[in-house]
């Protein structure tokens, strides 16, 4: 870069500066003194390939807060970027604006993203996360001042839940890649951060005896573990349930690619029990099965308190709605299921370069799978001569 023709004056010449005065050392840069003898620092440019060939200012700071050899390097830098065709002023302008996005701000652009890349699941549990966790703590901070300090003190405080800090590692991972992306923020900080452990699966499976006293619930939830048990899907799909998605004539039930985890539609068979259920279930005017509201316009959202009461009434022990999952399965194993007919229920992936190819639906057998579910229950049931669903 060329120098300055000009002779470079010392600081000590620019503390007796009267006028605005050319400083050298740099091309244009030049230290302004206004009528009441304050200094600042002001840099003369041209960017490169500007068919205007225009003249451009750009302040560089107070003199003495910004001494001469700062000056001098912010406008070799700000010549850099306008010699590559940058204006440094743009520059300037777009690092101010992302030390202004504030967390909040850019947490809700991601999630409306989210919403069109992620199942509805997926995009439910990291909207908790991100209120609960996140946005709790940081909603008016900077994005840019996010640090891998403040992202390991969230994962800290979840220690005691590993599978939630897995997953709370996850989301803030991606979220700040997103960012990144988008030029939001200039580094991703997880990337600093060791991926927290895998958690060991859980083995939990309910007795007979759970399986009964689950029968004899009469709340929502109770009502949503049970056709949980009997169709070995996700609680949060059976909450996000519509009427018209169940076709109780041909005892199946449709689930949307948006309403699963995988991201894929699902068709579950329903047995008789499951059937009747649904069938005496009220209706109401919205189009969740299980809606919250007078009008049950919203899905069902209140798994912890419904867990709670479940506990509290006895009808529920240490076990997870999750765990109604793995129960179902080993209901289905007990019965003689196969492992394939049961991953195509639950829709877990056929592992290997066979499960690429595989396009077999088994719809018939998911319904055998769910079947011999629905015999096991009511073997289950029988011994304590508890009826109905």
């Amino acid at each position: 870069m060329a120098q300055s023709r000009l002779r470079a004056l010392t600081d000590k010449q620019v503390q007796a500066l009267v006028k605005t005065t050319s400083v050298g050392g740099v091309p244009g840069l030049e230290c302004c003194v206004s009528p009441k003898g304050t200094k600042s620092w002001r840099l003369l440019y041209r960017v490169a390939g500007d068919p205007a060939h225009k003249r451009r200012s750009l302040g560089l700071g107070r003199y003495p807060v910004v001494g001469l050899a700062d000056a001098r390097q912010r406008a070799t830098l700000a010549l850099r970027d306008a010699s590559d065709g940058k204006d440094p002023k743009h520059e300037r302008e777009e690092i101010g604006r992302k030390r202004a996005l504030t967390v909040e701000v850019a947490v809700a652009s991601y999630l409306e993203w989210c919403a069109s890349n992620n199942s509805v699941a997926t995009n439910t549990d990291k909207k908790s996360f991100f209120k609960k966790h996140f946005l709790s703590l940081h909603a008016r901070a900077p994005l840019a001042s996010i640090s891998r300090r403040g992202v390991s003190a969230i994962l800290d405080n979840l220690s005691d839940r590993p599978a939630r800090r897995r997953s709370a590692y996850s989301y803030l991972r991606h979220f700040f890649q997103w960012a990144v992306e988008r030029e939001l923020m200039n580094t991703n900080p997880c990337l600093v951060i060791k991926t927290p452990k895998t958690v060991p699966s859980r083995e939990r499976v309910l007795s007979d005896d759970e399986i009964r006293s689950l029968w004899t619930g009469t709340s929502v939830l109770s009502v949503m573990a049970r056709l949980q048990l009997m169709t070995a899907q996700r609680i949060g799909s059976i909450g996000r349930m519509r009427w018209e998605d169940l076709d109780l004539k041909h005892k199946l039930w449709n689930v949307p690619a948006h309403d699963m985890k995988s991201g894929k539609s699902h068709a579950v068979p329903l047995s008789d029990r499951a059937v009747s259920l649904l069938s005496s279930w009220p209706r109401l005017s919205g189009p969740h099965v299980f809606g919250v509201g007078s009008d049950g316009a919203k899905a069902f959202n209140g798994r912890s308190k419904g867990m709670m009461r479940m506990r509290e009434s006895g009808i529920a022990s240490d076990w997870r709605l999750h765990d109604l999952r793995r129960t179902a399965v080993t209901l289905a194993q007990r019965g003689g299921a196969g492992i394939d007919e049961i991953k195509a229920l639950t829709q877990h992936k056929v592992a290997g370069v066979i499960g690429v190819y595989a396009r077999h639906g088994y719809e018939s057998e998911k319904r055998q799978v769910v079947d011999l579910v629905e015999m096991q229950i009511a073997n289950i049931l029988r011994k304590s001569r508890i009826d109905g669903s």
